[in-house]
């Protein structure tokens, strides 16, 4: 799957050192949140630990299975092995906490 286009900007063309540049953007709550709803893939409201290994793979984590371990660690609050909306916001705060950007 692929993630959502987001557009980099360029930085001011009229530093001749800069130009060409991207910027990279950090991803926001919302983006953050409709990217892992959309790896729910059997639509059964849970995101389980492959779901989010997909998920922070498609973020660019060089590390995605173990990034899915301690997202559960710290989102699944109810310790039953999968995030549930509730918790969502949880994951989200994990994710920003460790600065995904659009590239």
């Amino acid at each position: 799957m692929s993630l959502p286009y987001f557009e980099t900007k360029n930085i001011d063309s009229r530093c001749p050192r800069m130009r060409g540049k991207k910027v990279e953007v950090p991803y926001t709550e919302l983006q953050l949140k409709g990217i892992f709803k959309s790896f729910d893939k059997d639509g059964d409201g849970y995101l389980s630990r492959k779901e989010l290994r997909n998920a922070f793979s498609s973020l660019g984590s060089s590390a995605p299975r173990w990034r899915a371990f301690r997202a559960l660690w710290h989102a699944d609050s109810n310790k039953d092995g999968r995030i549930s909306e509730a918790e969502l916001e949880n994951l989200v705060t994990y994710a920003l906490k460790h600065g995904y950007t659009i590239k």
